[in-house]
């Protein structure tokens, strides 16, 4: 599975399955169905699922777009677990070590077969969900953006240091007199951060970040208002629903394919 762009329709026969038809996917907010087109992932909504007993399931996950090896379209969706476990990914194979490297927050490469095809992924673990976001490599399209600092700044990357961000690994560089820390985080557009500080200050924006979804567990809600809103959707129960759910019907490492 790899990230696509379907920013000519949403793919309404899947969101229908979550419980969304078709006026609340059009109505859902710009920044989300704008991360669907671009394959990216979206910030969590809540959802409803109809489980095999008739019941309805209100969960908060997040989804994002892809397509198989043969360009057709397909939904994942990440629900909220309460810890991540390496054995929920059987595709991807993770080792301990590579699971413990998640944990902490890095990002690391690794070459991942789906459905007959293998190639080199990106992978890094989602705070909030406990899942593992993943981009092919030349998705990311790293090299261009590494040529492109480069030209703009009038500076020249060494080779241990372009094989560090390569790997994922954020570095620090000078760049007229102040410190700026580039890496991969697959939370953003691009796939690709630049910010003004040293690793230090790298590594305090990430937890700041993180901080600010976790702190609240914000999700997009559709309120009585008819409108989608932020509000505080995951708590200790939901969170063992999601679970719950995520055991009885996963059938890929990083989520529920529709």
């Amino acid at each position: 599975m790899h990230n696509i762009n379907h920013s000519e329709r949403l793919p309404y026969e899947k969101l229908a399955v979550l419980g969304f038809d078709r006026e609340k996917a059009d109505s859902l907010p710009q920044e989300v169905k704008e991360k669907l087109a671009f394959g990216e992932v979206t910030p969590l909504l809540q959802v409803s699922i109809s489980a095999r007993n008739g019941d309805l399931i209100t969960l908060p996950l997040k989804l994002q777009l892809v397509s198989d090896r043969y360009g057709n379209p397909a939904l994942m969706a990440y629900p909220v677990r309460v810890v991540f476990e390496k054995e929920r990914s059987p595709v991807l194979r993770l080792s301990e070590q590579e699971a413990e490297r998640l944990n902490k927050g890095e990002v690391i490469q690794k070459a991942v077969e789906v459905n007959g095809e293998k190639t080199q992924q990106y992978l890094q673990l989602d705070p909030e969900t406990k899942s593992v976001i993943h981009r092919r490599v030349t998705d990311v399209q790293l090299e261009q953006k590494l040529k492109d600092m480069e030209k703009v700044n009038d500076i020249e990357l060494g080779m241990q240091q372009k094989q560090q961000v390569r790997e994922g690994k954020p570095i620090e560089l000078n760049v007229g007199g102040e410190k700026v820390s580039v890496g991969v985080d697959l939370k953003e557009l691009q796939g690709f951060k630049v910010i003004q500080g040293d690793l230090k200050e790298w590594e305090r924006q990430q937890k700041l970040c993180y901080d600010e979804q976790h702190s609240e567990f914000l999700g997009l809600v559709m309120t009585d208002k008819n409108r989608w809103e932020y509000q505080q959707v995951v708590d200790k129960q939901s969170q063992e629903r999601a679970l719950k759910l995520g055991n009885q019907k996963e059938k890929h490492s990083q989520g529920l394919k529709l």
